[in-house]
């Protein structure tokens, strides 16, 4: 039971993104079938797919965050000298937080000042969609922050989590 649960909070991302990325297909079939086939029109279908949608989107980038998949351009660094490359390195991910602290922080203020903002079929406040942006950046900033600090400060026979 605890490694399901131990496995479940280390790939969150993905099973919440593939999970919504199911229901997203679901929603967008059961819209073409209703369209096609049944001559009638569901407005609610496409809409609830697109808000979806975004969770998939935000949760995907901060699970290829996780895994290194984002795109870093190093060329500069590596023609730098063994000595300097590790400063250059920790200087860049220094910036890398400031940049994930700061849109964490708006992404945040944006979720709160949305609730007023709803959507135009379901009247869903906007709060829950900007939320997977909010989350997505706080969640790739304390994964930064983690991979720094095991930089800086290595624990030598520690097991891996």
């Amino acid at each position: 039971m605890r490694s399901v649960l131990r496995g479940a909070l280390k790939n969150g991302e993905e099973v919440i993104a593939g999970v919504a990325l199911v229901i997203v297909v679901a929603l967008i079939l059961y819209g073409i079938f209703n369209r096609y086939v049944l001559q009638q029109s569901s407005v609610w279908a496409p809409e609830l797919a697109s808000l979806i949608f975004t969770w998939v989107v935000f949760l995907g980038a901060s699970a290829a965050w996780k895994r290194n998949m984002h795109i870093s351009i190093d060329v500069i660094v590596s023609r730098l000298g063994p000595r300097v490359q590790p400063r250059i390195r920790m200087l860049a991910d220094v910036i890398v937080v400031v940049f994930l602290a700061y849109a964490t922080y708006l992404a945040v203020s944006i979720a709160i000042s949305s609730y007023v903002r709803l959507s135009p079929v379901l009247r869903v406040p906007f709060t829950y969609v900007y939320a997977a942006v909010a989350l997505a950046f706080a969640s790739m900033l304390f994964r930064k922050l983690a991979s720094m600090s095991r930089a800086i400060w290595p624990r030598s026979g520690a097991r891996e989590a």
